[in-house]
């Protein structure tokens, strides 16, 4: 994405971006361009990163509400999310299990969560 989409991100979802991510999103890790984490893990898509938080936010979520200082940046394309903190200074990633359901620490990292999305993929085959 560009400066220009993120604002575009920001503005449809009514929220400001984290700096960690901003520079995550602007920079795309050139390892994970080409797999599938630009669809799903780590998407770079604002309409579709729109739609996937704009789906949640505010809205009835596993017995309970969508937690207002979470943001979705990926999916694993199974029902899973990742997502980071909107309030957050430093970077980091956590992992929502749907079948369990709950929140979990992913990534501390830029370089973790990078790694951790290509052994994804590997996995997948993609």
């Amino acid at each position: 994405m560009n400066i220009g989409e993120v604002n575009q991100v920001a503005r449809a979802l009514g929220i400001v971006l984290p700096r960690h991510y901003i520079e995550l999103i602007t920079n795309y890790p050139i390892e994970l361009v080409a797999t599938d984490a630009p669809d799903f893990g780590l998407m770079d898509d604002p309409a579709a990163l729109i739609e996937e938080n704009l789906a949640v936010m505010g809205q009835s979520f596993y017995g309970g509400t969508w937690p207002k200082n979470l943001l979705i940046i990926g999916t694993n394309g199974c029902g899973d999310l990742y997502v980071t903190k909107l309030d957050g200074t430093e970077f980091s990633v956590g992992f929502f299990d749907h079948e369990v359901p709950a929140f979990f620490p992913h990534s501390n990292s830029r370089e973790e969560f990078v790694s951790k999305l290509l052994q994804e993929c590997n996995d997948a085959g993609t």
